[in-house]
């Protein structure tokens, strides 16, 4: 296991940028290791603010997207489509510009969804 190391930066554009630029080292890496690569996504300011960065950044196209499974590590129940859901705003920000196989975009269930209505029920009780 490696020591971890705190990295600071000037600006958050800045700390997305470089994280933007490890994730795809890490990508690209586990492709070429194992086939393929899962990341778990998270919303928030920081977390948007790094999938636009991985949309500028030129070394984006070294990222086989047809390869890649994308998580969430959480998300509000809301309506699909509802600006406010993370997998909204990271469709805006950098999903919905990149080639990924949509079998492999592994969203949470929307409150619209087929498990609305139980878990509704499950949550009064």
């Amino acid at each position: 296991m490696s020591t971890p190391q705190l990295v600071v930066h000037r600006d958050k554009e800045l700390m997305a940028q470089a994280a933007a630029a490890r994730l795809i080292t890490r990508v690209v890496d586990a492709q070429a290791a194992r086939g393929s690569a899962s990341v778990v996504l998270t919303g928030g300011r920081n977390g948007n603010g790094l999938l636009a960065a991985l949309a500028a950044a030129p070394a984006r196209d070294a990222v086989d997207w047809s390869r890649l499974d994308l998580w969430w590590g959480d998300e509000r129940f809301l309506p699909e489509g509802d600006p406010e859901r993370n997998v909204t705003q990271a469709r805006a920000a950098l999903l919905d510009s990149v080639p990924l196989d949509p079998a492999r975009v592994h969203a949470m269930p929307a409150s619209d969804g087929p498990y609305g209505s139980d878990v509704e029920a499950a949550a009064a009780a």
